[in-house]
């Protein structure tokens, strides 16, 4: 079934898959020459890896959703954000891509970027499941789940439709964006299953990005002592689809990777643990 309405997308075709980003991004990096269309793009992108697929969707996604692609007089150039995540291992780059996708969406315009949103509702519908095996009942049940949150959130949104038609294969282009992180939260299983699991540890760069947006979406002031409440915990841990119980242990890790973005709070009690912001933090930092 096509997911769409007459001005909200939420289909994922299956050319949008994440390992095509990559694969763009390096097409730009090594041009010999400029790329001055966005054909030029997909034609030397085709051409260069042994995809099945078309690399338009992906283009799309990389241009005008995740900020890694930008048009210029001079034609297509990556953009800072992009020459950081190509210096980072796959593991890293996967786990930067996931986070630019979750984020993307923002309630102030629900009907920009919609994929985002629908890619966020499953990641934090899975990670509340904690573990669970998606076999066929469970796919459609989740799929009938997920037509209501989409109704629900944005059935005011101009460009919404009733006759919205959500599909088991739409929820699959999203997750399929899940099953390239390192460590996995996908698992396969037997006849032809797969299953979901909250993961024990991911990339210092995740943890410190969604540490870093919980604080500047609740408007946190920089360089002063801030709480880790339980909320928060949960917050960081769902955009990091991370065992609360493994948060501190990150937090641990984190710490001494990053020290000129974040330090140990002064304060400690019964309350939880402190940490202090130095700045708030983006994928450009990560240079």
């Amino acid at each position: 079934m096509v997911t769409t309405t007459s001005g909200l997308v939420f289909h994922f075709p299956v050319a949008a898959t994440p390992t095509k980003i990559p694969k763009l991004l390096q097409v730009l990096q090594y041009a010999e020459g400029p790329i001055l269309t966005a054909k030029d793009l997909e034609d030397v992108a085709f051409a260069e890896n042994t995809d099945s697929n078309r690399f338009d969707e992906a283009q799309g996604f990389a241009k005008e959703m995740l900020g890694l692609i930008e048009w210029t007089k001079a034609g297509f150039l990556l953009t800072p954000r992009a020459r950081v995540i190509l210096k980072k291992r796959v593991s890293i780059q996967y786990d930067l891509l996931h986070y630019l996708f979750y984020t993307a969406w923002h309630a102030g315009e629900p009907a920009k970027h919609t994929r985002s949103w629908f890619y966020r509702t499953i990641c934090n519908n899975l990670w509340g499941m904690q573990e669970i095996i998606l076999d066929s009942p469970m796919r459609q049940n989740f799929t009938q789940e997920l037509d209501g949150q989409i109704r629900l959130e944005f059935e005011h949104v101009p460009g919404f439709s009733e006759k919205l038609s959500l599909g088991i294969q739409t929820m699959n282009g999203a997750i399929e964006w899940l099953r390239h992180l390192s460590p996995g939260v996908m698992e396969s299983l037997q006849k032809g299953e797969e299953g979901f699991h909250r993961r024990a540890t991911c990339s210092p760069e995740l943890f410190l990005l969604a540490l870093s947006r919980s604080y500047q979406l609740s408007d946190a002031e920089i360089g002063v002592d801030m709480l880790i409440s339980p909320q928060r915990r949960d917050e960081i841990s769902r955009l990091c689809l991370l065992d609360p119980l493994e948060f501190d242990r990150m937090l641990d890790w984190m710490l001494p990777v990053y020290p000129q973005f974040i330090s140990q709070g002064t304060h400690a009690g019964s309350y939880g643990r402190f940490v202090r912001l130095h700045r708030f933090v983006t994928v450009e930092d990560f240079t």
